[in-house]
């Protein structure tokens, strides 16, 4: 869930991030056309109004070329009045028309128009004009001409500088023309450079913001396909683990629940009835194993699981080892090999319970994939790397290599189907591998051929060792320890409160105390347990956690509070590590797990109530 958000995020940053980089470009290209479009417009606007001004300055002076070739056929000096008269005007309206080009030759910015204007002043052209029209002016105002002389200067002038100003007009109007073609072209190319930058811009937005989100999306959906085929792979092994998981509990139990049924309906022989109950014990322990794995797995998987470290001697760890699986192996016809390569220590600090759990699951693993040949225990010690390292190695069925990852997975084997020739939860390869790796070790396959053999790793961190603490040989002779049973008469003279709303249960645990000499009495309930122990004297109390109305947290800290100091033990199926720690918080003596053995109750509660009447005593 939190790598999906995560990616939701990303790809909502991206998209942010990628439109406004898209957005950002097509403003920049969008304001370059605009501001070309407009200095293209401008100038077009500009070059009209060049042109016009100028046309009107050519039309003047082509109406004032032809009006003076009329003063040729003057007769009368009416006529020459009415004809001064319409020049007057013309050279008037020509001025205008000058200054209204030179006013506009002083406002415009364009360089180009500068420019224009610039050619008509190297020209001469507006300087003659100028003269023109002062000159023009000056013979209309001066009355001592006679109007035949006005008529003689009108048409001299007239014709002084009509060639010139044609000309020069006539070149500025080409200029403008030529400006004018420029501007078209230029206007024209823009419009193809306006295609090509929304071309441009349309796969700007599709490589910058569309292609990397389908790229993003495409990506989200085949991690979606890779997840959900991940989830449907993983409910299918963990559909197939619950079967077989079933098959392994029922099986068990069927043995448990057949053989009890014979013994309670006496339908099975004297001498067959210690059997029976050996095969319920044996049942029941595998049933526990089972769950053990189960729970160890869960612990694991959320960081729950606690290592308890203690010095031990190794050749007797690998003895006790060694010992029961030797008779696993002796039942199969196969050899169990125990041997040393090099020096390896004498002690070392771990935890013996999980590396015996690690050890029990490889070897016991070997000796059942093997029908024929050996199983081989090799023990080494790397005094570099600080590791002791098991290699265990079968001439057993082998493993195919496509198979060999699977095994590392929780709930998956390499044969997963119902019709598997062996048994097993599928756990215990992932159990030994996560718990050699909180002992900073780890466990792998370093070798495997179908129909052949394999050869797996254990390594453990054990610290650095001298070579005092080292040993050149490591003995396989098994020392059979003596169980040394409790006499009847180990609780002899005590008074023992059990508390369990089970009743089966607390009929058990009275019948192993009894059976120790203790004088024993039952409470169902918490309530009914504080008011016995109020009314009687108790040497312990063994105190169930989860009950109806009042838990065990409650009833012990009543008893606590009403001052009640002997021990009290916490006797409940409870096994997390967690729930230890809370019944010690709470003021337990001792935590026992159920099922609990009839030598190891009664040995437990012995030892408190011993314990408990020396330190009165001191």
């Amino acid at each position: 869930m939190d790598q999906a958000n995560r990616l939701i995020q990303n790809t909502k940053k991206k998209f942010l991030i990628l439109s406004v980089l898209g957005i950002s470009l097509i403003s920049f290209f969008s304001i370059i056309a605009l501001s070309w479009y407009n200095d293209t417009i401008s100038h077009q606007q500009a070059m009209q109004k060049s042109s016009a001004l100028l046309s009107h300055q050519i039309s003047l002076v082509s109406k004032i070329s032809s009006l003076s070739e009329r003063f040729d056929d003057l007769n009368t000096g009416v006529e020459h009045e009415q004809l001064q008269a319409e020049f007057r005007e013309l050279i008037i309206q020509l001025e205008g028309e000058q200054r209204r080009f030179k006013d506009w030759q002083n406002e415009v910015d364009d360089l180009k128009y500068k420019v224009l204007g610039k050619v008509i002043d190297e020209k001469g052209t507006t300087k003659e004009l100028d003269l023109f029209i002062r000159k023009a002016k000056e013979l209309l105002n001066d009355n001592s001409y006679s109007y035949i002389d006005i008529k003689k200067k009108i048409i001299s002038l007239t014709a002084n500088y009509r060639n010139n100003l044609n000309a020069d007009f006539s070149k500025a109007i080409e200029q403008i023309a030529q400006e004018q073609t420029e501007s078209s072209s230029k206007q024209n190319n823009m419009a193809f450079l306006l295609v090509g930058i929304c071309v441009l811009q349309f796969f700007l937005v599709w490589f910058l913001v569309f292609r990397p989100l389908y790229t993003t999306i495409i990506e989200q959906h085949n991690r979606i396909v890779d997840s959900i085929h991940r989830v449907e792979k993983a409910n299918q092994s963990k559909t197939e683990f619950l079967a077989n998981i079933s098959h392994e509990i029922r099986t068990p139990m069927t043995a448990i629940l057949g053989y009890a049924d014979l013994l309670r309906n006496q339908s099975i022989p004297d001498k067959d009835k210690v059997g029976a109950v050996k095969i319920i014990n044996h049942n029941a322990d595998h049933l526990l194993g089972i769950i053990d794995e189960i729970l160890d797995i869960s612990k694991i998987e959320a960081g729950k699981l606690d290592y308890v470290y203690e010095d031990i001697e190794l050749s007797r760890l690998l003895n006790e080892v060694f010992s029961l699986m030797n008779v696993r192996a002796q039942e199969k016809g196969i050899d169990l090999i125990l041997r040393s390569d090099g020096k390896i220590p004498v002690g070392i600090n771990i935890d013996k319970k999980r590396t015996k759990q690690i050890l029990f699951n490889i070897i016991g693993n070997a000796i059942k994939f093997t029908d024929k040949g050996f199983v081989e225990v090799q023990t080494s010690y790397d005094k570099s790397t600080e590791l002791l390292t098991f290699l265990v190695k079968d001439t057993g069925k082998g493993i195919k290599q496509e198979e060999v990852d699977k095994l590392f997975k929780p709930f998956e084997q390499a044969d997963n189907s119902l019709q598997r020739e062996y048994g097993g939860t599928g756990l215990g390869l992932v159990l030994s591998r996560k718990l050699a790796q909180g002992m900073g070790g780890d466990v792998n396959i370093i070798h495997s051929q179908e129909n052949i053999g394999t050869t797996l790793e254990i390594t453990l961190k054990v610290g650095e060792l001298s070579e005092e603490q080292l040993v050149s040989s490591l003995s396989t002779h098994i020392e059979e320890e003596v169980d040394v049973k409790h006499s009847l008469n180990d609780l002899a003279n005590t008074c023992i409160l059990v508390v369990d709303d089970a009743k089966e249960n607390a009929r058990l645990f009275e019948t192993y105390l009894k059976q120790a000499g203790a004088q024993v009495q039952v409470a169902n309930n918490g309530q009914n347990a504080i008011d016995i122990a109020s009314e009687n004297f108790f040497d312990l109390i063994l105190l169930d956690l989860q009950m109806p109305g009042k838990d065990g947290f409650e009833v012990i800290k009543e008893l606590r509070d009403k001052a009640f100091t002997k021990p009290i033990v916490a006797l409940t199926a409870h096994a997390m590590q967690e729930e230890r720690d809370k019944t010690k918080k709470a003021g337990f003596d001792e935590h026992l797990t159920k099922p609990v053995t009839p030598s190891d109750l009664v040995k437990s509660v012995a030892k408190l109530i011993k314990n408990r009447s020396k330190s009165v005593s001191a």
